[in-house]
């Protein structure tokens, strides 16, 4: 029987690709490496398969037990058998016929009614990409299940045409199905649907039979340090513990893995300030008042935690001036912080950007237009923080400034015409003057430019002039001026 299953496993590894167990396979029922030695190895029982024994040379429709893959030149891969660490293993080594067909027939019986199962091995196209002018016919191999009394399909899969490669390379082919639960035996069978000829030459080793295990997991937490008890189970430290339930002859068997967390108490130390004001919160509980307090918590594992927590007081009282609340657009204001508290203080301006020196206790803005500003002072020691506010307003702007009338005659006394403009005004881009009947008499890029009522070097006539000015304010804009000035002679 020992040979019946290894030949049949050897072949399952053809159903590439198929639906394997779902989780962690059971206890093996069947495993199969072929042995190891010198070769060759002894033939399989008679009736297994239609081929023959082979321990000279290859020949079509001949099988070998052999613990090397180079025996046709270089037309197979040099190579050994899949099996790890087993010296000179066997594997099985199949060279097809030349019509395709069925080529093994086997009834596997003693299984487990309703059972799933998976079969599993591995598999090697033997022959060189050089072989056969490079056209070697691919072994493709359908792998069936029937019912031993009815001849009804149970289950198959197609191996798919196996490439050649540059090495001789195993692969892990295989399928699961399941038994009908009036049933206990299944007939194996293996169709070659690839023409012999040039190629269709194949390796097989390590074949197995495993119960699909339902698998079950559970998860429970260690509080203290005796064992935990699971449906009559102990497990005396965390880790991760895999158990097997087996039914009667590898029947129904399920896989439980049980996860034991670390959830031991810990205690827990904190010692901190509480700032006056405030509340500090442990669990559920908040405490407004400095003292020692113990509470035991729920761990997220379940288990109890002891918190110690001391509670000093702390105090910071804050303060917050400004040189003045009503600006024009762009007219400086100077704010000032000041602070008392336990250790060095953290200075925070805000908004963004809005002043000179934003992590100073005391430092200038320019707004240009009304804003909130907001100190926060922390003590780097408590943590305790005190949040201050100053709203200053930024109001219209008088832009210029001008004498109604002027007297250009040298005695001294407003002789010349010219601008004087606020604070909210960053420069004078333009300043022009003209006549009743709209001539330009003087012109300047600057507003520091007086007018002397002079044009083109000639007095100008007594009457009213007309300004008009071009002002770039503080806040950015532009804006222009017009008004009027009296000329006395």
């Amino acid at each position: 029987m020992k040979y019946w299953f290894s030949f049949f496993w050897a072949l399952l590894p053809l159903l590439a690709g198929a639906q394997l167990c779902e989780g962690i396979p059971g206890a093996a029922a069947f495993t199969e490496s072929f042995g190891q030695g010198s070769n060759f190895g002894p033939p399989l029982p008679a009736g297994v398969t239609t081929y023959s024994y082979n321990n000279t040379s290859p020949a079509g429709g001949t099988y070998m037990v052999t613990n090397r893959t180079q025996l046709n030149g270089a037309s197979w891969h040099p190579g050994l058998d899949n099996t790890p660490d087993d010296g000179f293993g066997y594997m099985l080594l199949f060279d097809a016929t030349d019509a395709p067909g069925e080529f093994f027939n086997l009834v596997l019986d003693g299984l487990c009614p309703g059972t799933r199962y998976e079969f599993s091995a591995y598999l090697a196209n033997v022959v060189t990409p050089s072989a056969c002018g490079g056209q070697s016919i691919l072994p493709n191999v359908r792998f069936e299940l029937r019912d031993p009394s009815t001849d009804a399909l149970l289950s198959s899969i197609q191996t798919g045409p196996i490439p050649t490669g540059a090495f001789l390379r195993w692969e892990q082919y295989g399928m699961a199905f399941t038994l009908p639960p009036d049933q206990d035996a299944v007939r194996l069978l293996l169709i070659n649907t690839a023409a012999g000829g040039c190629g269709n030459d194949v390796a097989i080793d390590d074949i197995s039979l495993s119960i699909c295990n339902p698998v079950r997991s559970q998860t429970a937490t260690r509080c203290g340090s005796g064992p935990v008890v699971i449906d009559g189970r102990e497990y005396a430290a965390p880790g991760l513990y895999r158990d097997t339930l087996p039914g009667a002859q590898f029947c129904n068997d399920s896989i439980l893995l049980t996860e034991i967390l670390d959830g031991a108490g810990e205690e827990v130390a904190i010692d901190t300030f509480i700032c006056e004001g405030s509340t500090f919160s442990v669990g559920g509980k908040a405490y407004a008042e400095p003292g020692f307090y113990v509470d035991t918590l729920l761990s997220s594992l379940g288990c109890d935690s002891i918190v110690r927590a001391q509670l000093s007081p702390a105090s910071l009282t804050a303060w917050l001036t400004a040189s003045q609340d009503t600006v024009y657009a762009g007219e400086a204001v100077r704010l000032a912080g000041s602070a008392e508290g336990d250790g060095p203080l953290i200075w925070s301006w805000q908004p963004e950007g809005s002043v000179d020196c934003p992590d100073c206790p005391e430092t200038d803005a320019r707004p240009v237009q009304t804003t909130n500003y907001e100190l926060t002072v922390r003590d780097s020691i408590t943590g305790c923080q005190v949040r201050l506010q100053q709203l200053i307003e930024v109001v219209p702007c008088q832009a210029v400034y001008i004498p109604t009338a002027f007297s250009p005659n040298g005695d001294g006394r407003n002789d010349t015409f010219q601008l004087f403009y606020g604070p909210c005004v960053a420069q004078v881009l333009q300043l022009q003057v003209y006549h009743r009947w709209g001539g330009l008499v003087f012109q300047s890029q600057s507003g520091e430019e007086a007018w002397d009522g002079r044009s083109a070097g000639q007095d100008c006539e007594a009457g009213l002039y007309i300004c008009q000015a071009v002002l770039l304010l503080k806040s950015g804009a532009q804006q222009i001026w017009r008004g009027e000035v009296q000329l006395l002679r």
